[in-house]
């Protein structure tokens, strides 16, 4: 395969058994104790001053796991920040997937992540790696390749760069390194062109373009749940905005209506109304906009911020070819 020797040393193929579509049978794959062997080996192997990995991966579908401090296993799969190609791979199903199986965002590379406490067995481990590979990115499991190794311990350590083979994964191979990151977060230069959609755009389009960053506002708000922080999502033409609260602990949001801007009037047609009830917002009487309550144990920050980008293109006709504004407490 193209992707050999990427890491600077030869890969090894692991031809592991079709998997039945449901997330139990992956324990009867025959070959998964070679995944769970090199999670077992990076868990053993002592060098000192180096962090040791493991890299399971199909094309540019991935999932790495490190070996931390506090010997934990931090595992992060492949986002879409980095890989824009992964964009059309990370529908919201499949993300919602991913979270079901524990796998959080992480807004610094836009990787799925989830720590292993060292008692979790390297089988189990093994499973919700080929589990988050075959559900979440419907990656070639007969062909998958692994690969171990070590790199210097550092906080920030360097990644393929962006658009680059496996971008996103921590590697510090010599003929990866013109184009790698160091840093510990991903920013798109400023100078880069941005990401923008035609008018036949559909809301998977809209949520592959804007998804990572609004669930990282939704997130920012389910950590700061007790504080008053807020994320108003404006796109020129109507917004949502979103705030938590307590007692119980929620997501409380607001969908623009005319009463606060009768110039909207003209977008908010009786169907595109009837669409924020069919999602259950009430009529504005609380507030002059439609609200809407999100109890935060049974709503996840992706099935937010999926609800959140839909409603945009659906009821005011957002499509993605202007910029979506986000404003916060930090900056109104």
């Amino acid at each position: 395969m193209m992707l050999k020797g990427i890491f600077g040393r030869l890969a090894v193929m692991v031809p592991v058994m079709a998997v039945m579509a449901t997330y139990p049978a992956l324990a009867q794959i025959a070959d998964k104790e070679k995944v769970a062997a090199a999670i077992s080996a990076i868990r053993v192997l002592d060098r000192p001053g180096r962090d040791n990995l493991a890299t399971v991966w199909d094309g540019n579908k991935y999932v790495q796991c490190r070996r931390m401090s506090d010997q934990t296993l931090r595992c992060e799969a492949a986002g879409a920040l980095m890989q824009v190609s992964l964009g059309r791979v990370l529908t919201p199903e499949h993300i919602h997937r991913l979270a079901a199986m524990g796998w959080t965002l992480d807004p610094s590379f836009g990787n799925y992540v989830q720590t292993f406490r060292p008692d979790i067995s390297a089988e189990a481990i093994a499973d919700t790696v080929l589990a988050a590979l075959a559900q979440g990115y419907d990656a070639d499991l007969p062909n998958l390749e692994i690969e171990t190794k070590s790199i210097a311990s550092q906080a920030c350590p360097p990644r393929n760069g962006p658009s680059q083979n496996l971008a996103g994964i921590i590697n510090d191979a010599p003929s990866m390194a013109a184009t790698a990151v160091h840093a510990c977060a991903y920013k798109p230069k400023e100078d880069e062109p941005a990401q923008k959609l035609g008018p036949d755009s559909t809301t998977a389009d809209l949520i592959r373009l804007h998804g990572p960053m609004v669930t990282a506002e939704i997130t920012r708000l389910r950590i700061n749940i007790h504080r008053h922080v807020f994320a108003v999502f404006d796109t020129g033409l109507g917004y949502i905005q979103c705030q938590p609260q307590t007692e119980p602990n929620a997501f409380y949001c607001e969908a623009q209506s005319a009463d606060s801007w009768p110039a909207i009037a003209a977008v908010l047609t009786p169907e595109r109304i009837a669409r924020l009830h069919s999602a259950g917002f009430a009529d504005p009487g609380r507030a002059p906009n439609y609200s809407k309550t999100y109890p935060a144990d049974k709503t996840s920050d992706t099935d937010l911020a999926s609800e959140v980008l839909t409603l945009l293109h659906e009821v005011y006709g957002y499509y993605g070819a202007s910029k979506l504004s986000v404003k916060t407490e930090e900056k109104s």
